[in-house]
């Protein structure tokens, strides 16, 4: 595995000798929400995973630019063109799944495929009060990396994921500031506008994998069956056991998923 820079852009490269793979990650999450899953498709897929600007060791905006949809789906694209790909397979979690989405809707002809995992498909009033009161704080600064990691949760909390392992990416996601210590994403991020998907989803030509976890609270299940019923190609999968972070909770699980599928992907 590699590390490094495209311009503002940090990317990770796994290697693997097959189709091109490209990783997207949630809010306020890293490349490293992926460690557990690449290397599952080591021998079969090329993977690479990006952060995205205001994420993990990638740049944060300045102070007079605004976090949108267009700012990561451009960072998708300086990914691919750091990696030479033509064309590829785009698999994104949580918010990096809208992203992913927004990328099809616009760079369709750049995709083999399209896989959605576990996503909000629109904001509901309870989560929009929740993420209003987290968005109006200023970016945290603590004392020190330990008291930092003894706060650091999930967002929502339900995980197979052990302690150790919890903490051990939170540690990816912590970095040295001025004042003390804070988290690596940019705290202006929250600001991101989470419209409704259900307008581009007839838009979207690639073929699309769309995923939950059976004990999500973000995307329940009808949520999926109406994604799916409106994507032109797509079809549907539940991983058993698993809440919303399913790349943590099932790692192999998902990746034998999403390696069956793009088995059949048009080359």
């Amino acid at each position: 595995m590699t590390s490094r820079k495209a311009g503002p852009v940090h990317l990770r490269d796994f290697g693997g000798p097959g189709v091109p793979v490209l990783l997207t990650h949630g809010m306020a999450a890293h490349t490293h929400w992926w460690d557990s899953v690449a290397p599952h498709w080591a021998s079969i897929f090329h993977c690479a995973a990006l952060d995205f600007r205001g994420h993990g060791d990638s740049e944060w905006l300045s102070n007079d630019e605004t976090y949108v949809s267009q700012r990561w789906v451009e960072d998708i694209e300086t990914a691919r063109a750091a990696m030479g790909w033509d064309r590829f397979v785009l698999v994104g979690h949580s918010m990096g799944a809208r992203i992913a989405l927004d990328y099809a809707e616009t760079h369709g002809p750049r995709l083999r495929g399209v896989c959605a995992i576990d996503f909000l498909p629109e904001f509901y009033e309870s989560r929009s009060r929740r993420h209003e009161k987290t968005r109006s704080r200023a970016q945290p600064v603590y004392d020190n990396e330990d008291v930092m990691l003894d706060k650091f949760r999930l967002q929502p909390p339900g995980t197979l994921l052990d302690a150790a392992g919890l903490r051990e990416l939170g540690r990816h996601g912590v970095r040295r500031a001025p004042a003390g210590w804070t988290w690596k994403f940019d705290w202006r991020s929250f600001s991101f506008p989470y419209g409704p998907v259900w307008p581009q989803l007839p838009k979207i030509a690639p073929d699309a994998l769309i995923v939950r976890g059976e004990h999500s609270t973000v995307m329940p299940r009808e949520a999926m069956d109406k994604v799916v019923a409106a994507l032109p190609r797509a079809r549907g999968l539940e991983i058993a056991g698993a809440h919303h972070h399913v790349p943590l909770d099932a790692p192999a699980e998902l990746a034998a998923a999403v390696a069956a599928w793009a088995a059949g992907l048009p080359a």
